[in-house]
C-alpha cells in the first residue's frame, strides 16, 4: 500500500460548547488527537473565546476502519477528493456524528449542528492513496477512481447508477 499521507486535524470549540465533548468526538475518529489544555466548561455568562485546536501527524487508521464498517467507501473517495489540489485535500466531518463513532461528511456549503472536524491530507501520491484506502471488492465489478464519471457532484448530489425505469446507466465489460 502507498504510504499514508500527513494527516492534519482541527476543530473549533465555540464558547458555548463543552470542550471535553468536542475533543472526545475528534478522538473517536482520530484516537491520537491528544490535547493538554481542554477548554473548560464555564457557567453563564461565558467569557471564554472560541478556541481552534489543531494537531498534525495523526494516523488515519481508525477513520478508514469506520468508513469500511459503515460501508461508505465510495462516498468517502468522493468526499475526500472534492477539494483535491495535486498533493493535498481537505474535507469536513460532522462532530455530532463523531460523538457516536460515525463518519458523516459535511459539505463546505452546509451548516451543521454540533460543529465540524476539518481534515487535511498531504502526500505526493495522494490520489493513489485515496483510491487504495477506500478500495473494496465491489470495485472489481464497478471500478472507481478519483474524479471519475460516477463521482458525486460538488454540491453533494449523487450520480445516478440507474435510470427512472431501473436500468443500469453504468456500462461494464459484461
Amino acid at each position: 500500500m502507498t504510504l499514508a499521507p500527513l494527516v492534519i486535524v482541527s476543530t473549533r470549540v465555540m464558547s458555548h460548547e463543552i470542550g471535553e465533548s468536542c475533543i472526545k468526538a475528534v478522538q473517536n475518529i482520530f484516537p491520537d488527537f491528544f490535547i493538554e489544555n481542554v477548554p473548560e466548561e464555564e457557567q453563564f455568562p461565558v467569557t471564554r473565546d472560541t478556541v481552534e485546536i489543531t494537531r498534525e501527524g495523526l494516523a488515519p487508521d481508525r477513520l478508514l476502519e469506520l468508513l469500511a464498517a459503515q460501508r461508505i467507501l465510495d462516498t468517502a473517495l468522493d468526499a475526500m477528493s472534492l477539494n483535491l489540489q495535486s498533493t493535498s485535500t481537505s474535507f469536513l466531518i460532522s462532530r455530532q456524528a463523531a460523538l457516536s463513532s460515525k463518519v458523516a461528511f459535511v459539505l463546505e456549503t452546509e451548516r451543521t449542528i454540533g460543529g465540524v472536524i476539518e481534515v487535511v491530507l498531504e502526500s505526493e501520491d495522494l490520489v493513489d492513496w485515496l483510491q487504495e484506502a477506500t478500495w473494496h471488492s465491489g470495485r472489481r465489478e464497478i471500478p472507481r477512481t478519483v474524479g471519475d464519471e460516477l463521482s458525486m457532484r460538488s454540491d453533494g448530489s449523487v450520480t445516478e447508477w440507474f435510470d427512472g425505469k431501473g436500468r443500469s446507466t453504468i456500462q461494464t465489460d459484461d
